[in-house]
């Protein structure tokens, strides 16, 4: 069987659906699967748009190839043949919720107009896919609701974590809340220094991850010097990283799926998000709900009566189930699945 993978990225960049393309590569070679990838070159959203509409048709394997998955989005799947293809919806953000998106295109009305109409020619065009997956069963449900998706066609794929997300006991005593993603206004980071910058909590704020808004984020903070901006948390560090948390404060608007909450549940680390975010049930559920941050950054008593609320070990199982060998071992079933139904 040979397989192309379309993909933004081919290499980790970053937590969540960045990771799929990198995780999907290493499995496939473990077992001895050739594939070949198409990934773009460059990181703006011009260089995007260009390798989706005019480098992928001009560059797709369309002779000796078995299997196209288009694995991070549908727009990297607008060209693929409607019997050999395999399309990843990993959210609908920028159809469904315009206004709450970011990537850089959140502060500007135009590139969002232009970003949610070209999203809006992409769900519809690859829906015709021989099979189409979903990260979770909330995104399932808007391919059905709003793009029409027969459910025959789609199957449900949870992501991964890194097997050694495990809890480990705290190697100091400083108080410590923390965040980690993308740095864009769909992320709300700026809620989160605001809250904290706030309250007279004695410890500290650790930021870690990359993104447009980061030198904004910085200014917000000042001369803050409880806070802190790591950058890129190397993936061999995240371990490191959340245990070296007492509370993970996640303030996004919304996510596909939300995998940081998932990983810190691995470190049996609590989690807070707000209440309006958009999150799927299983993962928002399991997370501290608050109205707002300023209450619940008030005092560091209320906050430890919140999190002794939480039920960590039913969490530890839930992010265990997590396993990126059995991502790619259901990828692998769903491409046997279109070229046995191709036959």
């Amino acid at each position: 069987m040979n397989i192309c993978l379309l993909t933004r990225y081919s290499n980790f960049r970053g937590t969540g659906i960045t990771r799929i393309a990198t995780e999907l590569m290493k499995g496939l070679r473990k077992r001895s699967y050739r594939y070949e990838t198409l990934s773009c070159k460059g990181n703006s959203l011009y260089s995007y748009f260009f390798f989706s509409l005019l480098e992928i048709p001009l560059k797709l394997p369309r002779k000796n190839t078995d299997i196209f998955h288009a694995v991070t989005s549908p727009i990297e799947g607008i060209w693929l043949p409607e019997d050999r293809s395999v399309v990843t919806y990993c959210d609908a953000l920028p159809i469904l919720y315009p206004e709450r998106f970011g990537s850089g295109m959140g502060h500007n009305k135009l590139k969002n107009l232009i970003g949610r109409k070209y999203a809006e020619f992409s769900w519809k065009r690859t829906r015709r896919a021989s099979l189409v997956t979903c990260i979770s069963n909330s995104i399932k449900e808007d391919l059905m609701e709003y793009f029409e998706v027969p459910e025959e066609k789609i199957r449900v794929i949870r992501m991964g974590i890194r097997e050694d997300l495990e809890s480990e006991e705290k190697k100091d005593t400083t108080f410590r809340l923390g965040y980690l993603g993308q740095l864009d206004r769909r992320k709300r980071v700026d809620l989160l220094i605001r809250s904290f910058k706030k309250s007279k909590l004695d410890g500290e704020l650790v930021i870690g991850g990359l993104g447009l808004d980061s030198s904004i984020l910085k200014e917000l903070a000042e001369d803050d010097r409880r806070i802190k901006f790591l950058g890129l948390v190397p993936d061999n560090l995240l371990a490191s990283f959340y245990n070296s948390l007492d509370v993970l404060i996640f303030p996004t608007w919304a996510e596909g799926y939300g995998l940081p909450p998932v990983e810190a549940m691995a470190c049996k680390r609590p989690t807070v998000v707000l209440r309006d975010a958009i999150i799927p049930p299983e993962v928002k559920d399991r997370c501290i709900i608050v109205e707002n941050l300023d209450e619940v950054l008030e005092h560091k008593g209320y906050l430890d009566a919140l999190c002794r609320g939480l039920d960590y070990e039913s969490n530890y199982k839930f992010a265990k189930e997590h396993s990126w060998d059995g991502y790619v071992e259901e990828c692998i079933k769903y491409y046997k699945e279109v070229l046995d139904n191709e036959g």
